[in-house]
């Protein structure tokens, strides 16, 4: 156990080293973020208040700032594993790490360590430029509160993002996991639009994305006077999909990978 602490500490340091050495592209990265935030602020403005947003706090602004944080942290759980697997065949060095008593779940959740601290950056920023720019109602302590709810949206997430993985080592490229599960989750998720404007038979379909329960009870707690216990049966909704999934995407990456080996693919890309 000992041993696999300081493998995960090595590679979480490596990652961060990895991530932070590329500063241009971090601060774009942000940049972007600022930019949607931006964006937002004027589609508000455009749609004005509706009566499908009754029963929230703010305006569209504040609505579609809160589904964007809450998607955000639902794409860590998609993309991380399958980014963090495709950079090593890149590098050249997931067969090298795969024949080391390094097991990968090691790389992949160190790699994930490191998505989850962008993420909050993120978090930070959008609330942020929500707050100084335009004044967002936003109240920063439920954010916080809501916290438990984000980590629990991004591992129910997490199965998705291995079996996506999983992909990359059969195939290398042309994931077609990755983004599509980003596209779903924002069009049936209620991240930018309330769930009651979708047709009557899709509605029944948002009960399948996790990032629904996720959207539902962030809101409840950042722009109802919701409390936190309130959210219970939404977490224990992701505790459930995280469960019955997570321990399917393992066995399927596991199967991937002696794939691979016993094809002698997996140092190809």
């Amino acid at each position: 156990m000992s041993a696999n602490v300081r493998r995960l500490q090595a590679v979480f340091r490596k990652e961060l080293t990895t991530l932070t050495s590329y500063r241009v592209a971090m601060v774009l990265r942000l940049v972007n973020i600022g930019y949607f935030a931006v964006s937002f602020y004027f589609i508000a403005e455009l749609v004005g208040d509706t009566e499908a947003l009754q029963g929230f706090s703010g305006g569209y602004f504040e609505f579609a700032l809160v589904g964007s944080i809450v998607a955000s942290w639902a794409d860590v759980g998609i993309s991380s594993f399958a980014e963090q697997i495709s950079e090593e065949q890149n590098e050249g060095t997931l067969e090298a790490i795969l024949v080391t008593p390094t097991p990968i779940w090691t790389v992949m959740t160190a790699s994930h360590f490191v998505a989850i601290i962008f993420v909050v950056a993120e978090t930070v920023l959008l609330v942020g430029v929500g707050l100084a720019l335009f004044g967002a109602g936003i109240p920063v302590l439920a954010m916080v509160t809501a916290v438990p709810v984000l980590l629990l949206t991004t591992l129910s997430f997490v199965p998705i993002g291995i079996l996506a993985a999983a992909f990359i080592v059969l195939v290398k490229r042309g994931d077609p996991i990755t983004g599509p599960g980003h596209q779903l989750t924002l069009l049936l998720s209620g991240a930018l639009y309330p769930l009651s404007v979708l047709p009557g038979w899709l509605e029944g379909v948002t009960n399948l994305v996790p990032a629904t329960y996720g959207v539902r009870a962030t809101r409840a707690l950042a722009q109802t006077d919701a409390a936190f216990t309130e959210t219970f049966d939404e977490m224990a909704v992701l505790i459930g999909f995280a469960a019955i999934a997570l321990p399917i995407s393992l066995v399927v990456f596991r199967w991937a990978v002696t794939v691979a080996r016993k094809a002698g693919t997996l140092g190809t890309y």
